[in-house]
């Protein structure tokens, strides 16, 4: 957390203002769901989703994982320029009573921000049983509305994976393989690339389908990678989280495997037919699965900005990692040994526990939905690039009425002053030195 860094009064004074921002809703959205009413589940309703990403002109991209689709769905938005933050906790209770069902029936798959309305693409499935259907509720930060996306009333087009997993395959005796069919999706370069399993000889996959969709569809013979937990090669555990970024100049995919290994592939090295051997670049932690991966870009100590990489875990707290680290490991001839990590390119730990997903929200925030370990409900809410932490989120001794700031803290008073009321307590906020 970087407590000293300085602080613009221009920023200050937007993030004193946020508390304070009414706004006029529109009741109904782009898409046409009237908001905060009872939903007609036959029009919102899909089949699957549980990877979103957006793509070129503003394009949504579904993955239907137990049906093997992926649609692209063209979406409208009004562009919210300001830095508004989000604030809603015990969304899965809003949205649950827009649905007519307990809020534990639902589960939360992946979140996406829309990158002009700043609004929240959430695809949530009504049940836990494995023929549930989901559907998109899209969530904006100007006074937390609610509405979902339906299909009808869009644009839309679809394309099926080939050779989908065996849908007779289950892990643990419940889960079905074919869950994994699509674990994410990235657009890059035309292209979308559909990470997943396959029923090839290899099973983790990477698909690649052009987009507009015109019915080809490639994919790669297969990917290695070394697991340094394991000390082995492996094929089979499909990627769970990616993104293509330059490195040295190099179109690169990044992309992390379940216990945890970080590796690299060039773009140019994913075309049809081609077998893969991915560069494992760090190990970030045995016993845990990654969920999102964001790249931005942070200010430092001295007021320099840096390109930051964030992945956050299932089982442990979020792993930053600068793209000159990155760029410096990926330099070198990658991991072989054994490692039970963090290990492999420098990282810095922050405070993402209880991270069910996140993503770039606006320059200044990221848009955080995570599970209250207080009341087990779940909440969406925005963190600052830099401290990537909400004061409100425990008690410390700076909530103290008695805590002091002595004079080589003033930037942490002042930091202080600024995010609470961005986490909507400007009633917390003070005037007087040192109080």
């Amino acid at each position: 957390m970087n407590f000293t860094k300085p602080i613009s009064k221009r920023l200050l004074a937007t993030l004193l203002l946020l508390a304070g921002i009414q706004v006029n809703v529109h009741a109904t959205g782009p898409e046409g769901q009237l908001a905060n009413s009872k939903v007609n589940l036959e029009k919102v309703g899909l089949a699957g989703a549980n990877v979103l990403a957006f793509g070129p002109n503003n394009v949504l991209f579904i993955g239907d994982s137990k049906n093997g689709i992926v649609h692209a769905v063209e979406t409208k938005a009004v562009e919210l320029k300001d830095p508004v933050p989000y604030n809603l906790l015990g969304i899965d209770a809003k949205i649950a009573e827009q649905l007519g069902v307990e809020p534990r029936q639902l589960a939360f798959n992946d979140m996406k921000i829309h990158p002009v309305s700043q609004e929240a693409y959430i695809a949530v499935r009504n049940g836990h049983q494995p023929e549930a259907k989901s559907m998109i509720a899209i969530i904006s930060p100007m006074g937390g509305k609610i509405r979902f996306l339906d299909l009808s009333d869009t644009k839309h087009t679809q394309v099926s994976i080939k050779n989908k997993v065996d849908p007779e395959y289950y892990f643990w005796n419940e889960i079905p393989a074919s869950t994994l069919n699509i674990t994410d999706i990235d657009y890059h370069n035309g292209q979308i690339y559909v990470a997943g399993l396959t029923n090839g000889e290899f099973a983790s996959n990477l698909r690649i389908i052009p987009y507009p969709f015109n019915q080809k569809q490639s994919s790669v013979k297969g990917i290695e990678i070394w697991h340094a937990v394991h000390t082995q090669m492996e094929t089979r555990a499909p990627i769970r989280t990616m993104l293509f970024e330059e490195l040295d100049g190099e179109p690169t995919l990044i992309a992390s495997y379940t216990c945890t290994p970080l590796v690299t592939i060039p773009a140019g090295e994913i075309s049809d037919g081609n077998h893969i051997k991915a560069k494992t670049i760090a190990e970030l932690g045995f016993g845990n699965a990654p969920i999102d991966m964001v790249s931005f870009m942070a200010q430092e100590q001295d007021g320099s900005f840096d390109k930051k990489l964030l992945v956050v875990h299932k089982n442990r707290g979020g792993t930053l990692i600068s793209f000159k680290d990155l760029a410096k490991a990926n330099q070198g001839e990658g991991m072989k040994g054994f490692s039970m990590g963090p290990e492999g390119v420098d990282i810095f730990h922050v405070s993402t526990g209880n991270t069910m997903h996140i993503d770039n929200q606006n320059q200044m925030m990221l848009a955080n939905l995570k599970r209250n370990m207080d009341n087990g409900g779940v909440d969406l809410v925005s963190k600052l690039k830099g401290s990537y932490l909400r004061l409100s989120d425990f008690i410390a001794e700076y909530n103290f009425p008695d805590y002091e700031y002595s004079e080589s803290q003033m930037q942490t008073k002042k930091f202080h002053d600024m995010i609470k009321p961005m986490e909507g307590f400007p009633n917390l906020t003070s005037d007087k030195k040192g109080k």
